[in-house]
């Protein structure tokens, strides 16, 4: 399972140059500004020059290395086991290598209770965007800005960084920094519940991103009690006589709360945030509840703003 990712970073600017985060095959990520101005793409066999600013993400389906296919069989593996961080970093992890994990996650679903709220099931939706699915699983997906998708390939070239040049065969996934990513979604509290899986807002940050949020709505974490209704902000006390407090694991009950990696630090998003200084990497949020989750019905309704960010997919 992936474990660490090498960051290499551009020391010089380029004036007016775009900046893309780069995961190479054999899980290096590099991002920095690009020296080019565009990349070419073969999509029904004829080759067209995108510029980099009409890019949000490439998700590479070039054959998987033998390190990826390793990792992939791992991930899987874990995903079916009990270690809940185990199977965080393994959703991240095959999140992160996108399409070539397609055929052998469709492999591992069996025609038994394949349904939600089992990540396993989620994670199709994770690396393929809805309506780009094709009958050919070798192309790749280039999500363009304005919500265009089209399945194709990298045709060979370089990119060339200030850390180095990355031939396009090397590429896992690539995205572009974006001045402004805006997503909107709904987080439900049982498929996103704490006890169950993260919400992945579908962005990627960087050491420069501001994150502003706002969530509207109820969640109820027990069916016809009120005690039990929140907003984002969570429960102010206990939810019942029985409880000594109104915390779980640190956080209200039915709280928003966040998180930057799938092994990350969690901290309070609520019904407003406004958050700098975070890590690079996946943002990811959910209702915070303990193991009794099956009562769970509601969800909160959020508009993310992410300065200086990547724009990965579709919140999931």
């Amino acid at each position: 399972m992936l474990r660490s990712i090498l960051l290499c970073s551009l020391a010089l600017p380029i004036w007016g140059a775009s900046t893309v985060s780069i995961l190479t095959t054999d899980h290096r990520m590099m991002d920095g500004q690009v020296s080019s101005k565009k990349i070419s793409v073969r999509v029904g066999g004829q080759v067209r020059d995108l510029p980099w600013e009409r890019i949000l993400s490439i998700h590479n389906a070039t054959a998987a290395s033998a390190m990826e296919t390793e990792h992939i069989n791992k991930s899987i593996q874990a995903l079916q086991g009990s270690d809940r961080k185990e199977h965080d970093l393994a959703v991240e992890a095959l999140s992160n290598m996108g399409m070539i994990v397609m055929a052998p996650l469709l492999k591992a679903y069996k025609d038994t209770d394949q349904h939600e709220p089992k990540p396993l099931y989620r994670l199709f939706d994770r690396i393929m965007p809805t309506g780009a699915d094709s009958m050919d699983r070798t192309l790749s997906v280039i999500r363009l800005v304005g919500g265009e998708v089209l399945r194709g390939s990298l045709v060979d070239a370089k990119i060339q960084l200030a850390a180095g040049a990355v031939d396009t065969v090397q590429i896992r996934r690539l995205a572009v920094q974006q001045k402004m990513v805006i997503k909107h979604f709904d987080i439900h509290s049982l498929r996103h519940s704490t006890q169950i899986e993260y919400l992945d807002s579908g962005v990627m940050l960087s050491s420069g991103s501001t994150v502003t949020s706002k969530a509207l709505g109820v969640v109820r974490l027990s069916w016809e009690t009120d005690s039990w209704a929140s907003d984002a902000d969570g429960i102010k006390v206990p939810g019942a006589p029985s409880y000594k407090t109104n915390l779980v694991d640190g956080f209200p009950f039915g709280a928003m709360v966040g998180r930057v990696g799938a092994g990350g630090d969690i901290w309070l998003a609520g019904a407003n945030l406004s958050k700098t200084n975070l890590p690079f990497g996946r943002l990811y949020f959910a209702v915070n509840d303990n193991k009794h989750w099956q009562n769970n019905i509601g969800g909160f309704r959020v508009e993310l703003r992410v300065t200086n960010g990547y724009d990965l997919g579709d919140p999931q």
